[in-house]
């Protein structure tokens, strides 16, 4: 096989599967080389480093994203408006949603008893309430 195949292979594989490329990596690649690597575009250096460039351009876009909001006037000023009474409504309404979802009853079994698992059952209540008791007694 020509150079030019493996090549192919390579970017293929790198593609497809998201794996390591066939041919091991020099070891003794310096961050300068590296460094011109990425300057010059190198196809197969940008291929292998596409995770880490997504979440560099990402992060980059958010940074971007937050200076536009933020400082630059391309948006209008506007005043705030806070309600008290929708807040505490939501507040309200999460609670009961929460608790409604946290005391459900699920199909797991206990190793030990064979009944359903609840959350805040009473042997997880008992331990906390011990190490509640042990982190007063040692902050007193």
């Amino acid at each position: 096989m020509d150079d030019s195949s493996v090549k192919a292979e390579e970017q293929t594989m790198l593609l497809e599967e998201g794996g390591q490329a066939m041919a091991a990596k020099p070891a003794y690649t310096s961050l300068t080389s590296q460094i011109l690597r990425l300057i010059f575009m190198d196809q197969l250096l940008l291929l292998e480093n596409r995770l880490t460039l997504r979440a560099i351009s990402k992060f980059g876009g958010y940074l971007l994203y937050f200076y536009i909001c933020d400082r630059a006037n391309l948006l209008g000023e506007s005043a705030k408006n806070y309600s008290r009474d929708l807040f505490l409504f939501l507040y309200f309404l999460l609670f009961i949603v929460a608790t409604m979802t946290s005391f459900k009853v699920h199909q797991d079994k206990s190793s030990f008893t064979g009944k359903s698992v609840l959350y805040f059952n009473r042997h997880q209540t008992e331990e906390w309430k011990g190490w509640m008791q042990v982190l007063t007694r040692t902050c007193m």
